[in-house]
């Protein structure tokens, strides 16, 4: 969507909102990340009153789980998004530790949190420069380039 076409959109929904005391607007797909998106927001009086978020899309990965132990989840469940996979890996190991009642020692935790803030890094550069940036560059300009 070009930044004519963004503008218009928001001018009718700040139209829209000036003409109703009370409404929803609803957001959605936001079909650029893993699964679907909906984003349901109420507007009353101009001032967002109500957001709800809401991933749309039952992808079934909590099956594989089943009947499986429960030290094998950090390996399954980093396979379930192929942009953020450690991200998931942790979220299950940290769960894990809170069930046996693990006490990490002080670097096991430093190293997570390394891996966790490199993940973070990468994840924040595959995101715009793969997945978004198509919203905020216009590519067909390479085409003028001369050097």
């Amino acid at each position: 969507m070009d930044t004519k076409e963004s503008g218009k959109y928001t001018d009718n929904i700040n139209i829209l909102i000036q003409r109703r005391a009370l409404m929803k607007v609803n957001l959605g797909p936001v079909t650029r990340i893993e699964g679907h998106l909906n984003i349901e927001t109420t507007v009353e009086n101009n001032k967002i009153v109500d957001a709800r978020c809401m991933g749309e899309m039952f992808r079934g990965f909590e099956v594989f789980l089943q009947g499986r132990s429960p030290l094998d989840a950090q390996q399954i469940t980093q396979r379930i998004c192929g942009v953020c996979p450690y991200a998931h890996a942790v979220a299950s190991s940290y769960a894990q530790e809170s069930v046996y009642k693990l006490n990490v020692p002080p670097n096991g935790r430093i190293m997570h949190n390394l891996i966790q803030g490199a993940n973070h890094l990468y994840d924040y550069l595959l995101q715009f420069y793969q997945l978004a940036a198509l919203d905020f560059v216009d590519i067909t300009a390479i085409l003028k380039y001369k050097g």
